[in-house]
């Protein structure tokens, strides 16, 4: 039996409200006034992601992969399109035309950037570029990069650029779970410094297929001024080229791509088997001259290193390419260990105890050679730069003959591979003797 006494419940009202859907106008409910109604949808754009969404299923479904996707979203959207994974290797470059685009967004990204929707990138990025993350749940699997041709990135193209993004998402989850993704992964996690110790690196390893060497030199190798519209094609043969020159008998070259480059992880067994690598590495620019391709390339070669701590040989391999680019004008691949006071120079944060390490391996040798010897060399060498590299008036104040001095300097320069004629080796060599000096 129904209470009289209850209080009635309110009745819903409707009345006629006009939606917008496409062009026409109908009737639709309305709720009470606390209630904020829903966002009317435009068919025109629903329809369009529809579409596209339908389109990009048939792309993928043809086993083109990223390449595939992004391309078709470079024609969507009138845009050139750059998807890197999450090494920020290059996975796919599509519309560029004549435009030129950055080799990579890794430095283009505002600090702290997170959530799903594009950001933009910064200087010397176009304004209107934006960089979108690729997803698979938590874990970010790499960015999709727009560079429009005209005006700003609208809602409409948004959205198609979000479907791609999701898209390419699930080709990098698919390929990951493979042997190729397997075995990519170890690489990713030792550069990561992700192992703790060497057995678990080894066991890990082994699960993959992957056969390790005691130790490595990393080679960091890019292409210069490549025009984006072929720098797939020019990487290729970079890469080939590379493998071709580094090719050891120690065991299998790693090959890890980076932005627009690659790191080369070079079999070193042993002390020796560095050192063929790095005058191997040497020679790669050469090399491209000998196999035809008109390709200027910049590199830089880290130090023999442990399997685990290879990490460490590709940051001094990435940290001597910048060097050999900034400071030498590109065009060749230094050895870290070459570079003299420039690393020291470049870094950030560079501790007292960098600095020591720096002057006693500049003048260690030297003195080695004192003491066997019972010879003046680091004498000589400070004596040279403190009177303004007058011989004459070095041997004056050495009591030696001149010649002795100049047979002095040559030895230096062997002992130490350093060459008293550059201005570069003179800056590591005056570096070396204040830092010495001030520790007295």
């Amino acid at each position: 039996m129904v209470n009289a006494e209850a209080p009635r419940r309110r009745r819903r009202s409707f009345r006629p409200q006009e939606s917008v859907l496409g062009a026409e106008t109908v009737a639709g409910p309305v709720q009470d006034d606390n209630v904020v109604p829903a966002r009317p949808l435009r068919r025109d754009r629903s329809e369009t992601l529809l579409s596209y969404a339908e389109a990009l299923a048939r792309v993928a479904a043809s086993g083109g992969g990223a390449p595939a996707l992004a391309a078709h979203l470079a024609g969507a959207i009138d845009a050139a399109v750059l998807v890197e994974d999450a090494q920020w290797r290059h996975l796919a470059v599509a519309g560029t035309g004549e435009r030129p685009i950055p080799p990579s967004v890794r430095d283009l990204l505002p600090a702290g950037t997170a959530g799903d929707e594009g950001v933009a990138l910064t200087p010397p990025a176009d304004s209107n570029a934006r960089a979108y993350p690729l997803r698979a749940g938590e874990a970010r699997l790499g960015w999709l990069s727009v560079f429009p041709f005209s005006a700003r990135v609208s809602d409409d193209r948004a959205g198609l650029i979000r479907l791609t993004a999701a898209q390419i998402a699930v080709e990098l989850s698919r390929d990951a779970g493979g042997g190729r993704g397997r075995r990519r992964g170890f690489w990713d996690r030792l550069l990561a410094r992700a192992y703790e110790d060497p057995l678990e690196a080894r066991e890990d390893a082994q699960a993959r297929g992957i056969a390790l060497a005691p130790g490595y030199v990393a080679v960091a190798v890019e292409g210069e001024g490549l025009d984006e519209t072929i720098a797939m094609q020019k990487n290729a043969e970079i890469r080939r080229v590379c493998l071709d020159t580094l090719g050891t008998r120690t065991g299998d070259v790693v090959v890890v791509e980076r932005g627009g480059g690659f790191f080369f992880l070079v079999p070193a067994p042993l002390e020796v088997d560095a050192a063929n690598a790095r005058t191997a590495a040497t020679m790669i620019p050469r090399g491209m001259q000998r196999a035809g391709l008109e390709v200027k390339v910049v590199g830089g070669i880290g130090r023999h290193a442990e399997m685990i701590g290879v990490a460490r040989s590709v940051d001094e391999a990435r940290e001597a390419m910048i060097i050999a680019r900034r400071m030498f004008g590109g065009g060749r691949v230094m050895p870290y260990d070459d570079l003299g006071v420039y690393p020291l120079l470049h870094r950030t944060g560079a501790t007292r105890e960098d600095w020591r390490a720096f002057a006693t391996r500049v003048l260690d040798p030297l003195r080695g050679y004192d003491d066997k010897h019972q010879t003046e060399l680091v004498r000589t060498l400070k004596l040279f730069f403190d009177v303004g590299q007058n011989i004459k008036e070095a041997a004056a104040r050495l009591n030696v003959h001149r010649h002795t001095v100049f047979y002095r300097l040559r030895q230096i320069g062997e002992i130490g591979r350093l060459d008293l004629d550059s201005p570069h080796d003179q800056l590591t060599v005056r570096a070396a003797l204040a830092v010495d000096a001030l520790d007295g």
